[in-house]
């Protein structure tokens, strides 16, 4: 909690132990919802729990190899942050493990068969998250938007699928460190594609494809529709235990096994702040060292991908609780305190880093779990695999878990939401072509930095040139013309210049006009360019024998205007526009007979730079039926239905 929300709670006039044991039960949700646990939410997430549990253990073997790690790093991964985030967590559908991003993040910043530094990097990315929480900084998430978070999740599926071909085909030789290496890799080995392996992979694809829409056969027989159901969300433990078994029995397979995995649970210890010399392969062979990195130099090895894993995995979690929150607020805060709990606990159980799966987080919520306390189910099926089904690994075919893989990522690449962005907004489309394509050319870091700059950027060059809506008006009573402007989103320093500028234009190319207001509706609030660039522009048309008027100004302007040195600033309200322009213009007062201007103009805009109306049903010269508005780009959107050249007004 907040200091600020402590001192709402002092005003309050809660005692000390009060507000503490609030705190304290916002911060561990468990006390919120366990106190009315029942049986039948046991149930439900007992069904649940067990449900992920079987999509969990291979997927975490399969995303282990994607961080080019052994088997055992995924399964080391999936029970601790699972069994934390019953205790920290928010939302009953999310469950914490590897993922297919972070196993991708981690082989980008460690390489192959690196564990030392998967483990450390795991660690470090939940001190990130800690400090974050601490300092209640999950507004930083919001600067990734939807469609940088598409091109980067894109661009990781296509990543992680090319990283997956030489195991699918069954190929040898070093597979490469990013998108295009991988290709390069494929194609010079493709001599080395073996049909026992591309085979097996290609059947288990299309057989994972298949049994992914057995979920969807309507079946007249509740129980078959069910067990149809059931089969398709553990399609990826089917795959594995039937090819498992085919190897078992096959003395000598024609394809690619996993080989030994380490049994048991690992050693608890800190780890390595040291980390030893990357390892190198030579000839298929892994060669290691008995030299370290110091501490410092570690961090020459990790460089950002630490941050980048802590910052993704945030986005994650928040996007999930978003997701299945059912319009519930969603507290960052306690979503950065779990997750950094998770990974930073995780680092002693030789966990790698972890995040909300979606994937899992979806069966979890088909399943119908009903509280965080799945997870602990989802757990204690990981435990039990630890315990007693690692010789067993031994014997998964590389080829089906690369389909595995493939087959859960493939669904990332959100390809239908391109033509929708693209005719909603072209610059967030264009963002998340960028980021797609910089996230597989130049790695997951650097895609993700460069789309949040072209998201940030766009959002900067709307408020540098915001719409102008430009109007030429009569004043019923006087007949005295004046331009409004209205500015269709807020006035800061870095849209001052442009709007000063199309006001300027406006007044000389129209010097017929002597009257301009501004409409300051949609301006609530300034900054100090905005306050002083207006008090100069005032003062520069009063030198020219114009009139700035200030319409609907808030009264935080109107101290503004003070502040800067504009004792008086020119207010007008709506109602009084005809007053503000005779006093101005020292006009007479309107008498009873005066019945000038009796029809009001119709809102015409410019043409060819000439402020152009219509009145009492004859044209004036450059008139026609014109609409304008000054656009982010700079340029006038204009629409001419006559004539510009002068026209006889058909009144005699």
């Amino acid at each position: 909690m907040s200091s600020k929300k402590l001192s709402q709670d002092s005003k309050e006039g809660l005692p000390f132990s009060s507000r503490v044991a609030k705190m304290f039960k916002k911060r561990l949700p468990i006390f919120t919802w366990l106190p009315i646990y029942n049986k039948t939410d046991l149930v439900s997430d007992l069904i649940a729990g067990i449900t992920v549990g079987l999509t969990v253990v291979p997927q975490s073997m399969a995303y282990a190899a994607i961080a080019g790690l052994t088997p055992e790093y995924g399964l080391y991964s999936s029970y601790l942050g699972a069994l934390i985030y019953v205790i920290l967590g928010t939302t009953r559908q999310a469950t914490i493990g590897p993922t297919a991003v972070m196993g991708l993040l981690t082989y980008q910043t460690c390489g192959q068969d690196y564990p030392a530094c998967a483990i450390l990097t795991g660690f470090y990315a939940g001190i990130f998250e800690l400090i974050m929480a601490f300092l209640q900084l999950g507004w930083v998430v919001s600067f990734i938007s939807e469609p940088v978070t598409v091109g980067f999740t894109s661009g990781a599926a296509m990543t992680i699928m090319s990283s997956q071909i030489k195991s699918f085909l069954g190929q040898s030789g070093e597979k490469g460190d990013g998108f295009l290496t991988y290709w390069k890799a494929i194609f010079r080995d493709i001599n080395t594609v073996k049909a026992g392996d591309a085979t097996l992979g290609i059947i288990c694809f299309i057989v994972l494809m298949l049994l992914r829409k057995l979920k969807d056969v309507n079946h007249r027989n509740k129980h078959i529709k069910t067990a149809f159901w059931l089969i398709s969300l553990s399609r990826n433990a089917i795959i594995i235990l039937i090819t498992s078994l085919l190897a078992y029995l096959w003395k000598e397979p024609p394809f690619k096994l996993t080989g030994k995995v380490r049994g048991g649970f690992p050693t608890i210890q800190p780890p390595q702040f040291e980390l030893p010399y990357r390892p190198t392969m030579i000839n298929e062979t892994l060669i290691e060292t008995d030299e370290y990195y110091s501490f410092w130099d570690t961090w020459s090895v990790l460089k950002t991908g630490p941050l980048v894993i802590a910052l993704i995995s945030i986005l994650q979690n928040v996007a999930i609780s978003k997701a299945f929150g059912a319009g519930q607020t969603v507290d960052a805060t306690q979503e950065m305190l779990a997750l950094g709990t998770a990974s930073f606990t995780g680092g002693f159980f030789s966990s790698i880093p972890i995040s909300a799966s979606f994937s899992r987080s979806a069966v979890n919520d088909a399943s119908g779990v009903r509280s965080p306390m799945g997870g602990a189910y989802t757990g204690i099926i990981v435990i039990l695999a630890l315990s007693f089904l690692t010789p067993s690994f031994y014997y998964i075919p590389k080829a089906s878990l690369s389909a595995v893989i493939i087959a859960a990522v493939i669904f990332m690449i959100d390809y239908e939401a391109v033509i929708p962005m693209w005719k909603i907004s072209k610059i967030d489309c264009i963002a998340c072509i960028i980021t797609f394509i910089a996230s597989m050319f130049l790695g997951m870091e650097y895609g993700i930095l460069i789309g949040v700059v072209v998201s940030v950027g766009a959002l900067l060059l709307k408020s540098l040139r915001p719409a102008l809506k430009t109007e030429l008006k009569v004043e019923r009573s006087t007949g005295v013309d004046y331009i409004l402007v209205t500015p269709e989103a807020g006035l800061y320093f870095p849209s001052v210049d442009h709007i000063i500028t199309q006001v300027q234009k406006l007044t000389l190319k129209n010097k017929e006009c002597s009257v301009v207001l501004l409409d300051f509706s949609q301006w609530t609030a300034c900054d100090y360019t905005a306050a002083t660039t207006l008090v100069s522009l005032n003062k520069g048309l009063k030198k020219n024998e114009k009139i700035l008027g200030f319409l609907n100004c808030s009264p935080v302007w109107v101290h503004n205007f003070k502040v800067a040195g504009l004792k008086e600033p020119p207010l007008v309200h709506q109602a009084s526009i005809s007053t503000f322009i005779r006093e101005k213009m020292k006009l007479p007062p309107k008498t009873e007979g005066d019945t000038r201007g009796s029809m009001d103009s119709v809102v015409l805009g410019v043409v060819n730079d000439t402020l152009v109306t219509e009145r009492n049903g004859g044209m004036m010269e450059g008139v026609g039926t014109i609409s304008m508005a000054s656009t982010g780009s700079g340029l006038d959107e204009l629409s001419l239905a006559s004539s510009t050249k002068p026209i006889v007004s058909s009144q005699k």
